[in-house]
């Protein structure tokens, strides 16, 4: 009966991890950065860190001054040893190491794997909330039109290129100019969720894959050298 509870117990914790919502918060304002990170219910700020209290600078500093006083005693406890003179390395017992083939076609396979794996690893996560605002500006006027022109531009094609790949719930896109100011200002935020299975679920997908992909290309190269020497046997046999 404990054995039960217990392995109960353990594949209820084992869900939650796999299973429980992780989200990510990242973002820049008026010279600001952040990061945060979330589990479930569970809230920490990675950056910024919050100073630290007058106790607990002394308790950093109490530890600080343990770790050296035991390193000196350390030392001084140490006996001096002659330098040992390091085993000369027989070149002939050097192995290389296995290097992945490189033809035609393994880099396709490479090229296609990758392409996959880049699909895949942005299917697994949603992205809440993207933020940017950003406000051209610059002392010379023209330079100030091409930020903006540029600015639009980039805007207006991201969004083509990544919207198949990237699910995006809310976009929070502004794009402005100020002629006054004498530097850009930008605001950007990414707020996004993932689950730890669908990243182990990319792993395995891609592992399986890769195993397919190269067990086709063995099968077909093998076969390649089969008719080969077939084809020369029987140039033989008639001549």
């Amino acid at each position: 009966m404990i054995l039960k509870i217990i392995l109960i117990i353990l594949l209820a914790l084992i869900a939650l991890i796999f299973f429980v919502p992780y989200g990510v918060d990242a973002g820049y304002e008026d010279g600001a950065a952040w990061l945060k990170v979330a589990a479930g219910p569970f809230r920490l700020t990675l950056y910024p860190k919050k100073p630290q209290s007058e106790k607990q600078q002394a308790r950093e500093e109490k530890k600080r001054q343990k770790k050296e006083a035991k390193k000196k005693t350390a030392e001084s406890k140490k006996p001096e040893k002659p330098p040992e003179e390091k085993p000369k390395v027989n070149n002939e017992t050097i192995k290389l190491r296995r290097q992945l083939p490189m033809d035609f076609d393994h880099i396709m396979m490479y090229l296609k794997l990758a392409s996959h794996a880049i699909r895949r690893f942005f299917n697994s996560f949603t992205i809440d909330l993207f933020r940017l605002h950003y406000t051209a500006a610059g002392r010379d006027p023209y330079a100030t039109a091409m930020q903006y022109g540029y600015a639009c531009s980039a805007v207006e094609t991201l969004p083509a290129l990544t919207g198949q790949i990237i699910r995006v719930r809310k976009n929070d896109v502004a794009i402005d100019s100020d002629f006054t100011a004498d530097s850009p200002s930008a605001a950007v935020r990414i707020v996004l969720t993932l689950q730890l299975y669908k990243i182990v679920h990319m792993a395995v997908a891609f592992l399986a894959e890769y195993i397919s992909w190269n067990r086709k290309l063995k099968a077909e190269s093998v076969s390649a050298v089969t008719k080969k020497r077939e084809d020369e046997n029987g140039r033989q046999q008639d001549q």
